[in-house]
């Protein structure tokens, strides 16, 4: 699904919240910081890699689903997909038709197919998290602004 985040080099999650019906996912703008530096991993030293984190500048984009059936936010380390799932590979907000999650979703929660009908799984990937939303309607996408919006750790996110 083509949206404002595909404009991004790279994104982290800067909040998720459900209230009043709808959630609300907004991803932070990242980028790639401009000197590069050494990194160190179980004693292996990488070289001349790049540290990736927000920035005053980062622009916020807000993902709004109503009435989401399920969703959950993981931890991107111990995400993985599949051949099982069949998903829109091109853009940064993914549309999956099959997946295990909506499977899961479907056997346990399989009513609302009967009341709201169809749903979809929306999926949201970014540095550090992975956001699944199965839903009935597409998702909203916008900018926006948060007066609190301060810089975030990279949490040691190279490339």
């Amino acid at each position: 699904m083509k949206t404002l985040l595909d404009e991004f080099h790279t994104s982290f999650l800067h909040a998720a919240v459900y209230a009043d019906g709808v959630l609300r996912v907004v991803v932070a703008e990242g980028f790639r910081a401009p000197e590069p530096e050494d990194l160190i991993v179980a004693g292996h030293v990488f070289d001349d890699t790049f540290a990736i984190c927000t920035s005053k500048e980062s622009r916020l984009i807000e993902v709004q689903f109503k009435r989401p059936i399920a969703w959950q936010v993981v931890d991107e380390s111990f995400t993985t997909a599949n051949d099982y799932e069949l998903r829109d590979d091109n853009c940064t907000l993914q549309v999956l038709t099959r997946s295990p999650y909506l499977d899961y979703v479907r056997a346990n929660h399989g009513w609302f197919e009967d009341i709201r009908g169809s749903g979809k799984h929306y999926r949201i990937w970014t540095e550090n998290d992975v956001v699944d939303v199965v839903g009935c309607e597409p998702p909203r996408v916008c900018r926006t602004v948060a007066n609190d919006h301060q810089q975030a750790p990279s949490s040691g996110t190279f490339e």
